[in-house]
């Protein structure tokens, strides 16, 4: 009799843990291109990752509580599918020590209800989520995604809308959904002497109403620098997106104050776009333009870049999507060593070449997205 208990109570113990995993869910999206043109000036020819949507990893799973309460959970790695490496982690929490870079692109825990979701840890910020006034749905090359992300705004779908150390709260109600957002950034504690642990914290909201064809919204997002300078980089963005039946028109408006902590440089950005359902398929065309303010010592004159888009997605299934594409950056007047103050890469040009003007982008790709 008492084996038959140890037995059962060993049985109990094996089996419980494949009981609580079982709402767990493995997902992902696997996402390659083959691109060929000139990138700002340099010939290119070879694969590419994430053209429509990141490459990615994740696990997320929930608990019921009781009462209408659940625990949730999700922790996700993005990765470049083109090399199998992870993606590591970049934009304004590029200056966070320790560890490995791993699950960069979301990791958190949380409750829901009724009420909504409240969650703990790496998580989107409001101004990640634009993809419903993008013509070409946030992809890595969409005008919009393409010039918020090289004038460093945090109200882009990149990796500078990606907070570490953060409280969020969502919740839907009925047509209205509202979002909001403070990270302690990568500084939680006070350095003797040195710069306050509340000098890098970041904060936002949104409030969206979307009913049938109609999708309108509004985003604020606030990055204090006063580690590095003494200004606070203060955004904002409204959006809006009408479904016709016959085509989508998309667009929106965006500025930001001081980018950077960098007094006076402003960056106005406004983009519109069409989608044309065609069978199984969609026509994407988007166009976008960004005003950005000269500043001592950064730009020497107003500089005003754009950039263009035509692309066809076609369903080949419900979790597999062909597309072919075309892009084109002009990058006005923009010369490389404003590029590079700007925190852009200026592909190993030094000397003379940083006098230079950026050269544009063209680019055509052709390629796969598979969600799983």
């Amino acid at each position: 009799m008492q084996k038959k208990l140890i037995a059962l109570a060993v049985a109990g113990l094996v089996s419980a843990p494949v009981f609580a995993q079982s709402n767990i869910q493995v997902y992902g999206v696997a996402d390659a291109y083959m691109q060929f043109g000139q990138d700002r000036g340099d010939d290119t020819m070879g694969l590419g990752s994430g053209g429509l949507a990141g490459s990615r990893l994740g696990f997320r799973g929930e608990e019921d509580l009781g009462s209408g309460l659940k625990a949730v959970f999700v922790l996700e790695q993005g990765f470049n599918i083109d090399t199998g490496k992870s993606t590591a982690m970049s934009g304004t929490d590029s200056a966070a020590n320790g560890g490995n870079e791993t699950f960069t692109r979301q990791a958190y825990v949380g409750l829901k209800g009724n009420f909504g979701q409240v969650a703990l840890g790496r998580q989107y910020a409001p101004g990640y989520f634009t993809g419903e006034y993008d013509a070409v749905l946030n992809a890595s090359v969409s005008p919009m995604s393409l010039l918020s992300n090289f004038t460093r705004l945090t109200i882009t779908p990149n990796s500078a809308a990606r907070w570490n150390n953060s409280v969020t709260y969502n919740g839907t109600f009925q047509s209205v959904s509202v979002a909001g957002i403070y990270s302690a950034g990568n500084r939680e504690v006070d350095v003797k002497g040195g710069p306050d642990y509340t000098d890098d914290d970041k904060y936002g909201v949104s409030l969206k109403y979307d009913n049938g064809p109609l999708k309108i919204g509004g985003i604020y997002q606030a990055v204090k620098f006063k580690d590095v300078a003494d200004e606070t980089q203060n955004e904002w963005l409204i959006g809006a997106s009408y479904n016709f039946g016959m085509a989508t028109l998309a667009g929106s408006y965006q500025q930001g104050r001081d980018v950077l902590g960098m007094k006076d440089l402003d960056v106005d950005l406004w983009q519109v776009g069409v989608i044309v359902p065609v069978g199984a398929g969609n026509i994407h065309v988007a166009y976008a333009q960004a005003d950005v303010d000269k500043v001592q010592g950064v730009l020497s004159s107003d500089v005003k870049p754009k950039a263009f888009t035509v692309a066809y997605t076609h369903a080949l299934s419900k979790r597999t999507t062909g597309y072919v594409g075309y892009t084109k950056v002009d990058y006005d007047d923009l010369l490389w060593s404003e590029a590079r103050a700007l925190g852009q890469g200026v592909n190993g040009r030094t000397g003379a070449d940083l006098d230079k003007k950026v050269d544009d982008t063209d680019l055509f790709y052709v390629g796969i997205n598979h969600r799983f």
